[in-house]
């Protein structure tokens, strides 16, 4: 990768959706050139999909919270059988797992209390595999995007 395209990948983090012609301009090639690198790194994988970004409070989603899981057994049937239950939860919109005192961060949205209550009691407790939660709502986004830190030319 070289300069052009990490002028390439940053504009198209600011807005995917512009035209190849448009983002030739931006960097200096022609549309024909840039289409052609736009397309050799979504053969590389630099480029995994394009998507369109959603607002959650105008989708009704007014509650964001971070919870932390720790599992309560650690076969590989339990934790498995945890992986598929919070990949199918439409509320969680990421997991990862951790070092440290617990073993799972989620960002979860929700519409209010009452349904991130309903999912913790329902969804994440109760089956068994989690010995302890712990959630922080989020009270002010400070900072969110989804660009990720490009090499410094």
């Amino acid at each position: 990768m070289n300069r052009i395209d990490l002028k390439i990948l940053d504009q198209l983090q600011t807005d995917a959706s512009i035209s190849h012609p448009e983002l030739g301009a931006r960097v200096n090639l022609s549309a024909s050139q840039c289409s052609r690198r736009v397309q050799r790194l979504e053969e590389l994988g630099v480029i995994r999909k394009t998507v369109v970004l959603l607002d959650e409070a105008a989708l009704g989603l007014q509650l964001e919270a971070y919870v932390t899981v720790t599992l309560s057994s650690y076969t590989q049937k339990d934790v498995a059988g945890f992986h598929e239950r919070v990949a199918d939860l439409p509320e969680v919109v990421e997991c990862c797992s951790l070092t440290g005192d617990s073993d799972y961060l989620l960002r979860v949205l929700t519409t209010d209390r009452d349904a991130f209550s309903r999912f913790l009691n329902k969804d994440l407790l109760g089956h068994g595999d989690v010995a302890r939660v712990r959630s922080s709502i989020v009270l002010e986004k400070i900072k969110r995007t989804t660009a990720v830190p490009l090499p410094r030319t």
